[in-house]
């Protein structure tokens, strides 16, 4: 298989030959002969044709033959015998006649099917503009017409059928079944010990090896049978309860500005996004912000890593650029655009003449049983004395809290006043959020969120920051104890991943809800 894939991509006719002589079943088909080498040989002929005609690539073949330009019964055709099964398309059908036509999938989206693509060189539109409700009764049409041809081709009989995607849940039968009077009828039933798939046929032999009512010999064929098929029984479902170490979900609490928010948010966006990692991966719009907080870090650490220059700058952007990051060449143009022309600028003009005493700076300290974390982005000396705290954004500032709200900044001057390898940075006199992307009005220039931390402020806000960091240890702790975490009404939902878990939306609702036992 692996020696032919290399030739999936070009000539058909050398990934049948390959195939051929490297398979085991080659040898069994010519040593048992009969019609199983019949089969093959007209099989190969049709790739031989095949190969000659146009597109002779292996793509082009299999596309043929979901065309039913080829496939079961063509060879039989071509030679005009009349006693063989023919797989043909709707359209592969006409101006042809059959003793029994099969129509299989005649069901509502398959058949009709209204969603067909519209081509690419219509010449109908040049007649008059024509609504979308008018095309798809056309379409209608046209497919009720097929339906009708289809059913014509059989001299005896007609047999449609109708397959239901779930045992519980039925398929809507085509209209087009019903026009025609079709009275339905449920397949019959298939003998238990009779899989057609291996899919099947590993829940069959589970079935049997699970049952202690069966025969010893059944259950070890059933064995056997998983055994050959590589059935792995660590993956099988419902195989185990729930699982309990007995010990709470956390020994030690470490907490982060970024998990606090999201439980300050949604106690249930916390869990699914903090606790069990169920969020999207960060998309082009972070790695954007990680790299300009990258430059920043080379530009201001000591000694500095990258210069401050225009030309060093771009060609730092330019060496570290991503295109795969993007989801197309247009996107990250507009993004590379953006930091060269307005981010950096941006940071220049309000940040990069200046001197940092640091830059990234990690702190850890102790608070209420929880060990707080995290990374400051840059703190600089006043003029007058004392430090600021800077936080770079690369998103919008339109929605952003202002400084003295701000629980990351909160926390980034507590860090200062608790850690002791940050004394060096105290007092701290002002924090501020700096929003590098600029603001619609004026996207040349940093929009700056800050607030000065007078000495008649200093207390009052270093204990309104020690209180709802508080709060939130303790929520965190009770929600550990009681492992029930709720979806918060008033949160903002908008940049949610788990509205298709959150019972606050529809798609996050039971689709079968259990009703509830009488007391």
């Amino acid at each position: 298989m692996v020696k032919a894939e290399l030739w999936a991509g070009t000539a058909v006719q050398e990934a049948f030959k390959t195939l051929w002589e490297e398979l085991p079943c080659s040898a069994r088909l010519v040593a048992g002969g009969g019609s199983g080498l019949d089969t093959v040989v007209a099989f190969s002929d049709l790739v031989s044709e095949a190969a000659d005609g146009g597109d002779a690539s292996t793509a082009g073949f299999l596309s043929a033959l979901d065309a039913g330009e080829h496939g079961p019964g063509w060879a039989a055709r071509a030679a005009g015998g009349a006693d063989a099964v023919q797989v043909l398309t709707a359209h592969g059908a006409a101006g042809l006649e059959f003793d029994t036509v099969i129509v299989s999938g005649t069901v509502e989206g398959n058949f009709p099917s209204l969603t067909r693509p519209e081509p690419m060189f219509d010449l109908s539109v040049l007649e008059g503009v024509t609504s979308r409700s008018e095309r798809l009764r056309e379409r209608l049409e046209d497919e009720r017409r097929l339906f009708r041809m289809v059913l014509g081709r059989a001299r005896s009989r007609v047999v449609v059928t109708a397959a239901d995607d779930h045992p519980d849940e039925l398929s809507r039968r085509s209209r087009f079944a019903d026009e025609a009077g079709v009275a339905w009828a449920p397949v019959p039933g298939v003998g238990i010990d009779e899989p057609v798939s291996t899919r099947e046929a590993a829940a069959l032999w589970r079935r049997q090896l699970a049952d202690p009512g069966q025969e010893a010999w059944r259950r070890l064929a059933a064995l056997e049978g998983l055994h050959a098929l590589g059935v792995d029984p660590a993956r099988w479902w419902f195989q185990r309860d729930w699982t309990e170490t007995g010990r709470p979900l956390h020994e030690t609490l470490r907490l982060s500005f970024s998990r606090l928010s999201n439980l300050q948010n949604c106690e249930l966006q916390h869990v699914l996004g903090d606790e069990l990692g169920l969020g999207r991966m960060a998309g082009y719009h972070a790695w954007v912000g990680k790299l300009m907080h990258g430059i920043i870090e080379d530009c201001e650490s000591d000694p500095p890593r990258l210069g401050k220059t225009k030309a060093e700058l771009l060609a730092a952007v330019a060496d570290r650029w991503r295109e795969r990051e993007f989801p197309s060449k247009a996107v990250s143009v507009a993004f590379r655009r953006l930091v060269e022309e307005r981010m950096l600028p941006n940071w220049w003009r309000s940040h990069g003449e200046g001197t940092s005493l640091a830059v990234e700076k990690f702190f850890s300290f102790e608070f209420e049983g929880a060990t707080i974390v995290g990374v400051i982005d840059r703190i600089g000396a006043m003029a007058g004395g004392g430090t600021r705290i800077t936080d770079f954004k690369t998103g919008s500032a339109d929605n952003a809290p202002k400084a003295e709200e701000s629980l990351q900044l909160g926390i980034y001057y507590l860090a200062v006043q608790e850690c002791e390898d940050l004394a060096e940075f105290r007092p701290v006199r002002a924090v501020e959020l700096a929003y590098v992307k600029g603001g619609w009005r004026h996207p040349d220039e940093t929009v700056l969120k800050a607030w000065t931390v007078t000495q008649g402020k200093a207390e009052a806000y270093q204990t309104a920051v020690r209180s709802v960091l508080a709060e939130l240890i303790a929520e965190k702790e009770r929600l550990i104890a009681e492992e029930i975490y709720r979806p918060n009404p008033a949160a903002d939902c908008h940049w949610c991943d788990f509205k298709t878990l959150c019972p606050l939306f529809p798609q996050g609702q039971d689709l079968f809800p259990v009703a509830e036992a009488a007391s």
